[in-house]
């Protein structure tokens, strides 16, 4: 049986690949299930902030005694309708909406980032590299897709 560590980057990793599938789709301008690449990638983009907002509620609610708390409960839901109006920009607004996903990642990492390091939290360990990694990834993908 895998550890949940293993589980942990194998799962993050996998989670890259519908990003570099819709991008792809989006750069060769290639519609799949009569959406084009920008619309899917927009909208699989939109879940997983929305994903990630859902860990800042998760680490508030398991440290509510701290002053941070507050403001990741509140950060969270904001990156969520973030993610909402993305989707709503996106069947006009491609690059707006593209921006504002970009954005949110950059976000989301740097307000769960300080939250650990307040907190002290160092476990699982490698999860920050594995974090950083994967919103380095998800932005470069971003950013091609803003270019096509």
């Amino acid at each position: 049986m895998q550890a949940p560590n293993t589980i942990m980057k194998e799962l993050g990793y996998l989670g890259l690949i519908p990003f570099v599938v819709t991008a792809l789709l989006a750069v060769a301008d290639i519609p799949l299930f009569n959406l084009s690449g920008q619309q899917m990638f927009i909208a699989y983009s939109a879940v997983i902030l929305s994903f990630l907002s859902g860990i800042l509620w998760g680490n508030a609610i398991d440290h509510i005694s701290h002053t941070l708390s507050r403001n990741a409960l509140i950060l969270s839901n904001l990156f969520v309708l973030l993610a909402w109006a993305a989707i709503l920009q996106g069947h006009k607004h491609d690059l707006i909406a593209i921006a504002l996903l970009a954005l949110g990642y950059v976000a989301v990492w740097f307000a769960e980032k300080l939250i650990r390091q307040t907190e002290g939290e160092v476990n699982p360990k490698g999860y920050q590299t594995l974090r950083g990694r994967l919103t380095a990834g998800v932005i470069a993908l971003h950013g091609l897709v803003m270019l096509s």
